[in-house]
């Protein structure tokens, strides 16, 4: 690389840093004389090292922006660029350590100025390489992106009304259990077929209600820990909970949801076959092929060879 600077030793080389410091952040301003000074001191010597180079950091983070002389921009770009490009142990390249360091200077004050932009425009055209580290989004690419990470919270809304869903139908479930048991209690004595059917039908509702419950139980809970956070505390080891409400993915919650919503159509189908009259031949057999098809459903559901059962082992 073209060497731009070729300082003569001068009495400068021997400038004590601290000194410069506090003569710099005595008043609270970079004027030109402080620049030159600065620059003398900076290329005096063997030429720029990480302590120069962190001295740089701290007077451009330090000084405000509209106390800086112009010509302080250019030196910190040319100084810091000499650092990184102009070492023996890789010359022309910036190492990963150096771009960590660089990166980590930047990032000290929050965000970068317009300064650590240009010096960063400045390595990419000049550097032969150019770390991923270095790789900074534009301010409107991570507004963006923190935008889309906090729209996350949204799902509490799904959550909520889920979990309030659930409850509603628990409650309801709940009253025709306690329906069912008062009428059973009534008619203890009966011996009236068509009233034990319709007990019988009452249960099977409720059991169908339960089920459609968990639906929206289970929806709740995987969002929540999907979009939002985990429901165990952090310093549990084990997760205590059944296997099926283990969910860690969408593939998880789709896995849970689809065997309940299964049995919900199979309690369904028991439910209003209950309800139907046989009177033929070709009613019973549309029957029979529906207890296969539940049959053939449940054997699908529970055939994956890597399901939870390998979970529950682990």
């Amino acid at each position: 690389m073209e060497q731009t600077l070729n300082p003569q030793p001068t009495t400068t080389e021997s400038l004590n840093l601290t000194q410069l410091r506090k003569n710099i952040f005595a008043n609270g301003q970079l004027t030109a004389d402080d620049v030159a000074t600065l620059r003398e001191a900076l290329f005096s010597g063997e030429g720029m090292d990480r302590r120069k180079a962190d001295f740089l950091f701290e007077v451009k983070d330090t000084v405000a922006k509209e106390k800086q002389h112009p010509g302080f921009k250019n030196l910190f770009i040319e100084a810091i660029t000499s650092y990184l490009l102009e070492d023996e142990d890789s010359p022309g390249e910036i190492e990963e350590s150096e771009a960590k360091w660089l990166r980590a200077r930047m990032q000290y004050k929050g965000e970068m100025d317009n300064i650590d932009e240009q010096l960063l425009k400045n390595l990419r055209m000049k550097s032969i390489n150019f770390p991923d580290t270095l790789n900074y989004k534009s301010k409107t690419a991570k507004f963006f992106e923190q935008t889309l990470y906090w729209s996350r919270y949204l799902s509490i809304l799904a959550v909520v009304g889920s979990i309030a869903a659930g409850i509603a139908i628990f409650i309801r479930s709940s009253i025709i259990v306690v329906d069912g048991m008062y009428q059973f209690c009534t008619t203890l004595s009966s011996t009236d077929e068509h009233l034990i059917d319709e007990l019988l039908a009452k249960f099977v509702e409720s059991v169908d209600l339960y089920l459609f419950a968990m639906v929206l139980i289970i929806f709740g809970m995987g969002i929540y820990e999907l979009f939002i956070n985990k429901i165990d505390p952090v310093e549990r080891k084990t997760d205590s909970r059944p296997t099926w409400l283990q969910i860690s993915s969408i593939d998880d919650l789709k896995s849970a949801l689809g065997k309940v919503i299964l049995m919900v159509l199979i309690v369904s189908l028991f439910r209003h076959s209950l309800t139907l009259k046989y009177s033929s031949v070709v009613e019973l057999l549309e029957l029979a092929v529906a207890i296969v098809l539940v049959a053939v459903a449940l054997y699908v559901a529970h055939a994956s060879p890597h399901g939870h059962e390998a979970k529950d082992k682990e």
